[in-house]
């Protein structure tokens, strides 16, 4: 009895292994020719075991369609959230943006007011060393006015002491 070999014609039907490094071979559409001494019963078989191999086709391609989908689903799944997380970053990456250019302007300002007053700063010294300047002018003149005073107020004494000795009868008169 020449029987189909049913593992060969699977695996041409269902290629085993990477289906993107083989080609996938069709079924031959032809059928084999049988010998005239099969009987019924043995065609019977045969049609019984076509038919549980195309069940177990069916079954197998059902499960690969149902791994497919779940893969599918899983891919999506991943792509979703992957998506939502890049749109979390842009988010995050638009906030911070606008954070540094506020610094940014804020730190701007900072400088600007900074070197403000850093110009106000050396205005105010250089007002401070020109009003030392008048101070020491002014002190040197105060001591010059105090010697001078002094210098007057003894030269002063001494005239009034030239006056008393040279005029002694004033002097009696009034002590007398």
């Amino acid at each position: 009895m020449n029987m189909p070999v049913l593992d060969r014609s699977l695996n041409e039907v269902i290629p085993r292994g990477n289906a993107y490094s083989r080609p996938i071979v069709r079924p031959r559409l032809k059928p084999e020719p049988v010998p005239e001494n099969v009987s019924a019963a043995t065609a019977l078989e045969i049609v019984s075991e076509a038919a549980s191999a195309m069940r177990a086709l069916e079954q197998q391609s059902a499960e690969a369609v149902s791994r497919a989908r779940a893969v599918a689903d899983s891919i999506v799944k991943k792509l979703e959230t992957t998506e939502a997380r890049a749109e979390r970053a842009e988010t995050a990456l638009r906030k911070a943006e606008g954070e540094v250019a506020e610094w940014t302007t804020t730190a701007s300002r900072a400088l600007q007011e900074l070197e403000t007053a850093q110009r106000e700063i050396a205005a105010k010294e250089e007002q401070l060393a020109a009003a030392e300047e008048r101070l020491h002018f002014t002190e040197k003149k105060v001591k010059d006015a105090e010697e001078r005073a002094t210098e007057a107020n003894s030269a002063i004494e001494q005239i009034v002491e030239a006056i008393r000795t040279q005029l002694p009868g004033r002097g009696q008169m009034t002590g007398a």
